[in-house]
Order: C-alpha cells, then sequence, then structure tokens
C-alpha cells in the first residue's frame, strides 16, 4: 500500500499524524530544478523530510454561523540543489515551509468560501488523496525567485561590483599629476590682467 494516499477526510477527523522522507528523484518536477552539472550521484542523495497533521475544529463563519472544519498543516524541509544567477555555479538552498490547509469538499466549496477566509488557503480534499504530490507542490513553492548563494566563491570580473554578496569594488587609483581645477581657478584669480593691473 502506498504510504501516501490517505483518505484526508478521515486523517483530519481523527487528527493523524504523518511524516517521513521522500528522496529527491521520487519528485520529477523538482528534479528539472536541478542543474546538469549536479552528478548523479549527489541527486541520489537528495532527502526531504515532510509531517502532515490533520484536525477538525468548529470555526465561525463570516455569516455567524459556526461549523465544523477540517484542517491539514504540512511542513517541508530539505536541502535543494540549484544554480546561482550570479555566478551559475550548482549550489545547495536550504528549503523550510509549513502550510496549513483548509480541507474542503470539492472545487465549488473551495471557490464558495468567503474572501474574508483567504488567509487558509483551500485544499479539495478527496479518500484517495496524495500526499506526495501535495509535498512537492509546496517543495515547489518553496524555491527562491532568484536562486543565488549568499557570498558566491566566485564571480567573474565584469561582475565584481556593489555589495550583495560580491566583492566590493577596487577603489580608482589617485592621479598625482592631475591638477585640482580649484588651483588652476587660484591661479587665474593671482594672475594680472591684460591692463597690468
Amino acid at each position: 500500500m502506498n504510504e501516501y494516499i490517505v483518505d484526508l477526510f478521515e486523517f483530519a477527523r481523527t487528527g493523524r499524524v504523518a511524516e517521513g522522507d521522500v528522496q529527491l528523484a521520487a519528485l520529477p518536477r523538482m528534479v528539472t530544478e536541478v542543474p546538469p552539472e549536479v552528478s548523479e550521484a549527489a541527486r541520489a542523495k537528495g532527502v526531504f523530510h515532510w509531517r502532515a497533521e490533520g484536525s477538525e475544529k468548529q470555526v465561525l463563519r463570516a455569516d455567524g454561523k459556526p461549523t465544523v472544519a477540517q484542517f491539514l498543516t504540512l511542513s517541508v524541509e530539505g536541502p535543494m540543489w540549484l544554480e546561482c544567477q550570479r555566478c551559475l555555479t550548482p549550489y545547495q538552498e536550504p528549503l523550510d515551509s509549513e502550510t496549513t490547509f483548509e480541507i474542503v469538499r470539492d472545487d465549488a466549496a473551495a471557490e464558495a468560501r468567503p474572501l474574508d477566509e483567504d488567509e487558509l488557503e483551500a485544499l479539495v480534499g478527496s479518500k484517495h488523496f496524495d500526499l506526495r504530490e501535495l509535498v512537492e507542490e509546496e517543495l515547489l513553492l518553496a524555491l527562491p525567485i532568484v536562486p543565488k548563494h549568499e557570498v558566491c566563491p566566485s564571480v567573474h570580473d565584469a561582475l565584481a561590483t556593489g555589495s550583495d554578496g560580491l566583492a566590493e569594488p577596487e577603489p580608482e587609483p589617485e592621479e598625482e599629476d592631475k591638477p585640482s581645477p580649484f588651483a588652476a581657478l587660484a591661479a587665474l584669480k593671482r594672475s594680472p590682467d591684460k591692463d597690468g593691473k
């Protein structure tokens, strides 16, 4: 039996907890995010830990009516190989995410939820819900928009300007023989005009 397939409604009603580790290789959409330079051996070591906890509690809806709602809290974490967009080399980014969803029966129920409840994302449940798909979805959402090292190990000279993890630019050497524009102005003021005054 697949450990990831659960009756999500029963999972929440009974307050079940499930957790485990999933290999990067078992998450096809995450695998496509790995830079091609990363070896198969390094990819094979990629593992993410996940924890899912169901719950059920009474809530007060916007119309003032109390109702029993079901929830799922999912946390995922682990290192992910990405390509730094600054130095274009692979590096490992620690991913860490926790999201609580309100479980609903169908898409229509998700769309019918009052707007003031949108702080919790609706999750359409089923009796054969695949937790692994949700784990992968949450990992994809946890990926940084612009992956980059905190401090790049090396960057091309043309990029080594400014801060944000890059080397500080070298100060330009002062030209010793360049006269100050103010010195030239002072010399003009001291020189006599053509009438000798």
